[in-house]
Order: C-alpha cells, then structure tokens, then sequence
C-alpha cells in the first residue's frame, strides 16, 4: 500500500480518523510522517521524530546526520541522548532495520513471476 492510500485510508476510517497519533513510514531515499488527520509530511532535511522525547532526538539526529555514522547509529545515539534529557523517554529502545538490498532482490524476483 502506498503513502497516499494509507493516509486517505486513515482520513475516512471510522476509527482511525478519531485517532490522534503519528506515524514515520520510510525507504532508502525518504522519510515521511503522517498525522493523525492523515497530512504527509516530508521535512526538509529527511530527519524526523515523534513521541514525547521526539524534539531532543530530532535536535541530536541533525547534529549527527552529517557524519560518518549510519542511520541506525544516528537513531540509537539520538534515543539515547532524549532518554538523558526528557523524564518521559527511557534507554528501552528496540530498532528494527530493512536491508534495502534484500527487499530488491524479492521485488526483482516477484516482478519475474
């Protein structure tokens, strides 16, 4: 499912329209966030963040984005750096990361078939 239909799916649910949450959906070339109205929201310089440490992590993710580290290194130093500072964020961070290579290889292979 596309951005575009999730969004518009979340705007005409029943329940999902009365939900007041965010959502970060992204790929190798883009991070987007969509609202709990179901707006898509692409932020200038591709770094985004929710929740409510989401302002610290955000700030320490664009200090570290122009280094040599990886996104995941970014994601986990930022949580770490926003579990420092906000008392409603804790060092519990659990990451989850798609290697982009394996998800071509099956899109490659399901476009064969």
């Amino acid at each position: 499912m596309c951005i575009r239909d999730r969004a518009k799916a979340w705007r005409t649910d029943k329940y999902l329209r009365k939900l007041d949450a965010l959502l970060i959906v992204s790929d190798a070339e883009v991070s987007l966030m969509i609202t709990g109205t179901g707006d898509v929201l692409e932020p200038a310089d591709g770094v985004v963040a929710i929740g409510s440490g989401g302002s610290y992590a955000l700030a320490a993710a664009r200090a570290l984005v122009d280094t040599e580290l990886t996104a995941e290194e970014i994601a986990r130093k930022s949580m770490g750096i926003a579990a420092d500072m906000c008392v409603y964020t804790n060092h519990n961070l659990v990451v989850e990361c798609i290697d982009m290579d394996q998800v071509d290889n099956e899109q490659n292979e399901q476009s064969k078939k």
